[in-house]
């Protein structure tokens, strides 16, 4: 029996009919068996045997896919169905045949036992899955729909996908909210990638529930699918400041490609939400000014984003034309350094200190100790062994005796040490009279200050 199988599904019982030859599989030509558009040859007997053969539940009917498929192809020829007269030759730029199936039912074995009381399990909630394409961009593709066992792609009508609808699609891939739809080339590789015969139309925009926004397509074309970009697709464009004084100013680049290229604006007034993004991006707060530089040389080239923000854009487009470059100042800018000058200014500064303390240090400690020593030595006595609560301090008016009375001291090291000349006042007169009144009753004043006979010396 000749092998035959569906591909480009996640089902083994929906896709693309191919069969097994010269060690190699071919798509099914449409043209095969005389069969077309305006002559139907038995196709729903023919679609009955071949799932049958494989192994599926009854048929759904058979359909032709509207692009080429990029693998080799076969023209078959004879009874409808059969797969024995098959050539290459003209086949090549024929349309692939996809055949629809249902899936098998379960058969249950017959129980030898009462079975026990179970739960069944709940079918799979509807769900939608994001094709990714040739590019690698996630929450960016085309959008397929299953529900139970069939799935398939979403006819895309202008008329039909609101914004709304848009945003729950996108929130329910977890990608953020609805951009824009995929350009139409970017789909035919997504087409050429993953291709189910099988396709939905909206069919409420304002549904409740996922099941109820799509409707199954009856066809035997699949017509053009539905592809999407999200807000949440990655990479993002990155961008920076370049030719300024800091990270925070200069011109802005992107890179693309792994390359770094001058982003063109010729109307930067119209976007001041791009550039508020790109002083974020920087870690810079928010934009302070901005303003459009000239094109310069004729050659000069860069990237344009067609869309208000840099987040928006999945892509650039390359500019090669007198380039308008934009320069942007953002407000976290730092304080530019200090200059040349200044710093120079202050480390002649330091040195001119430096030397004013070592000429003038030593000469300013002396004076500072000498003085302190001074102060010390004029610093108050306290009471006598005679009398505890009586204090005396030093009498400045005394003279000193001189060298010829006392030739036998060198030196004089204290003013005080002896009386005056020619003069009956001690040195210390308190502690004179103290000695006289030594017999006397103690003054209980503990802050008597006596300074006795000293009225005759003023």
């Amino acid at each position: 029996e000749i092998q035959v199988k569906l591909s480009n599904s996640n089902s083994q019982c929906q896709g693309r009919l191919e069969v097994h030859q010269q060690s190699q599989w071919f798509s099914v030509c449409s043209q095969s068996w005389g069969w077309s558009y305006d002559h139907q040859v038995d196709a729903a007997g023919m679609a009955e045997r071949l799932c049958r053969q494989l192994h599926c539940g009854k048929a759904s009917g058979l359909a032709v896919l509207i692009f080429n498929s990029a693998g080799s192809k076969v023209l078959c020829r004879g009874r409808p169905g059969s797969f024995s007269n098959c050539t290459s030759q003209g086949a090549s730029l024929c349309r692939p045949l996809s055949l629809i199936c249902l899936e098998p039912p379960t058969v249950a074995p017959p129980p030898t036992s009462p079975p026990p009381i179970t739960i069944p399990e709940p079918t799979a909630p509807p769900r939608l899955q994001l094709v990714a394409g040739p590019e690698g961009l996630s929450c960016a593709g085309m959008v397929e729909f299953y529900h139970g066992s069939l799935g398939g792609t979403i006819s895309d009508e202008d008329q039909d996908l609101t914004q709304g609808l848009g945003d729950r699609i996108c929130g329910d891939l977890q990608c953020g909210s609805f951009l824009k739809r995929l350009p139409e080339a970017t789909l035919e590789a997504h087409r050429e990638h993953n291709a189910l015969p099988l396709q939905w139309k909206i069919q409420n925009a304002s549904c409740a529930h996922l099941e109820q926004c799509f409707q199954k397509i009856h066809s035997r074309e699949v017509g053009p699918a539905l592809g999407l970009i999200c807000s949440g697709f990655q990479p993002k464009v990155q961008s920076r400041l370049v030719g300024g004084r800091d990270i925070c100013e200069g011109t802005v680049e992107v890179r693309q490609g792994g390359q770094w290229a001058a982003l063109c604006d010729s109307f930067p007034d119209k976007n001041p939400a791009r550039w508020e993004e790109v002083c974020q991006e920087q870690q810079c707060g928010s934009v302070d000014t901005y303003r459009e530089l000239d094109a310069g040389e004729k050659a000069s080239q860069g990237l344009i984003c067609l869309q208000e923000k840099l987040s928006q854009c999945h892509e650039l487009q390359e500019k090669k034309p007198r380039c308008k470059r934009v320069f942007v100042t953002c407000r976290n800018l730092p304080p530019a350094g200090l200059g040349a000058g200044t710093v120079a200014s202050i480390i002649l500064a330091l040195l001119l200190l430096a030397m004013l303390l070592v000429v003038c240090g030593p000469p300013a400690y002396k004076k500072v100790v000498k003085k302190f020593r001074q102060k010390k030595q004029r610093q108050w006595i306290g009471p006598t062994g005679m009398n505890q609560n009586m204090s005396f301090h030093r009498n400045h008016t005394a003279t000193i005796r001189s060298q010829v009375e006392n030739p036998t001291a060198s030196h004089v090291d204290n003013e005080y040490s002896q009386p005056p000349r020619n003069s009956h006042i001690l040195a210390y007169p308190a502690l004179e009279g103290a000695l006289h009144r030594s017999s006397a009753q103690p003054d209980n004043s503990s802050d008597s200050d006596y300074d006795l006979h000293g009225a005759q010396r003023l």
